[in-house]
């Protein structure tokens, strides 16, 4: 996972500062949420989360994750401890995350607790 996120840095994919933010993310995923990110799911998870950041800095703008998929998320009872994580993962960044963008976070989010408490 360090490897995926220095190469990303490497190629100005990603600055510095979020790269070396995205390490503390996935230690505080394993050590204080018991969320499990060393699996193709949580790649795939800390690489959108990186990249993510990264279009929100620069003022890009993806489209919205669909309301159905968000309304049936959020109807679950897991949802406010997803919404917790979502907020602690994000708090060490200096950086306003664009609305749509966290949609699909906390799709990645929703799914990675799922596999790791379900």
């Amino acid at each position: 996972m360090e490897e995926r996120l220095n190469l990303l840095c490497q190629a100005g994919i990603i600055d510095k500062d979020i790269c070396d933010g995205m390490s503390g993310v996935v230690a505080q995923l394993e050590t204080v949420w018991a969320i499990s990110v060393h699996n193709e799911q949580g790649e795939m998870a800390i690489t959108h989360m990186a990249n993510a950041l990264m279009r929100s800095r620069r003022g890009e703008e993806i489209g919205p994750l669909d309301a159905g998929i968000l309304d049936e998320m959020q109807s679950c009872d897991i949802w406010p401890q997803v919404e917790s994580v979502h907020q602690a993962v994000l708090a060490p960044f200096d950086v306003r995350l664009h609305p749509n963008e966290e949609g699909y976070l906390l799709a990645n989010l929703f799914s990675l607790w799922m596999a790791s408490k379900g």
